[in-house]
């Protein structure tokens, strides 16, 4: 004589092993989206330095380049004076 609570313990056990697959796929996507937030998270400090060297950078050039001004004013009389003098020589050729 065949079990009449068969069918039931076998649809039981389909919806248990849907729920296993189910519970795989939560695990793996939750395990995705750590793994998106730690990557964000990584990529966002990354992008806070890169700022924080390129305001240093642009820092540093504006320096670099108010001291060539300066050497350039230094440096201006002398190299007049150097040209006066080479056409003074040239005329006298």
């Amino acid at each position: 004589m065949a079990d009449p609570f068969r069918p039931v313990f076998e649809g039981l056990k389909q919806v248990a092993d849907g729920l296993i697959l189910a519970n795989q796929g939560i695990k793996t996507l939750a395990d995705a989206v750590l793994a998106a937030r730690d990557e964000h998270e990584d990529l966002r400090e990354t992008v806070h330095r890169l700022e924080s060297l390129a305001m240093t950078q642009t820092q540093e050039l504006r320096v670099q380049s108010q001291q060539l001004r300066a050497q350039a004013e230094v440096l201006r009389p002398q190299a007049d004076e150097l040209r006066a003098l080479r056409e003074r020589f040239d005329s006298r050729e």
